[in-house]
């Protein structure tokens, strides 16, 4: 009768063995994609559009100041990013608004009534392509989990990432420049945002 116990048993202990020997342990872990993947991820995501907030350090001409504002980033069908951002300097509120499209940087500064335009070469949270990608690690934001890379974008210049691991959209996107730090914290998705350039009228030409 003995043997017959164990018998079940001993059967049952195999199988769990094989079971384990097939799958992946507690020290295996699901391994990340490549540096590189993951800053392709936003492309390949459904998100064609996502709204930001943002938080800026920004050094100009020997001034320093820190900013707030928020904006919107698209991805599909073309890149384009917008942005507005108020600061307080020597008790004088001041707005700046900044607009990438098709290859063009517009801003509009509190001196200036009108438009500037220049080839873009900053840093554009609607691109999260760059060079030098390397893995950070994973982290739990507000949106979700995500991956952390570091990069550098066309212009050379560094910049983070924080790529959603469900679903491969951008939470997170802040970089440097010249001294200056810009931090893209992203929110809503697919809400119908659109980015167009100023009237040819209001560009300083």
């Amino acid at each position: 009768m003995g043997d017959v116990k164990t018998k079940p048993r001993a059967t049952l202990a195999i199988a769990v063995l094989m079971l384990a020997a097939c799958g992946p342990t507690a020290n295996q872990a699901a391994k990340p994609p490549t540096a590189s993947e993951i800053l392709n991820k936003p492309d390949q995501a459904s998100v064609k559009d996502a709204h930001f907030t943002l938080a800026a350090h920004i050094v100009s001409a020997g001034v320093a100041f820190d900013a707030t504002g928020d904006g919107v980033i698209v991805v599909k069908p073309a890149q384009a990013s917008k942005f507005t951002m108020t600061t307080t300097v020597a008790g004088q509120s001041l707005k700046f608004e900044e607009i990438i499209i098709g290859g063009k940087e517009y801003d509009l500064a509190p001196d200036n009534p009108r438009w500037t335009v220049k080839t873009s070469t900053s840093s554009n949270p609607s691109s999260f392509k760059g060079t030098d990608a390397v893995y950070l690690g994973e982290e739990t934001l507000t949106q979700g989990k995500a991956w952390h890379v570091k990069a550098k974008d066309a212009s050379g210049s560094p910049f983070e990432a924080w790529v959603r691991e469900r679903d491969g959209y951008p939470l997170k996107y802040a970089s440097t420049t010249q001294g200056s730090t810009f931090t893209a914290t992203f929110d809503r998705f697919n809400t119908g945002q659109t980015v167009t350039a100023p009237p040819p009228s209001d560009v300083q030409s």
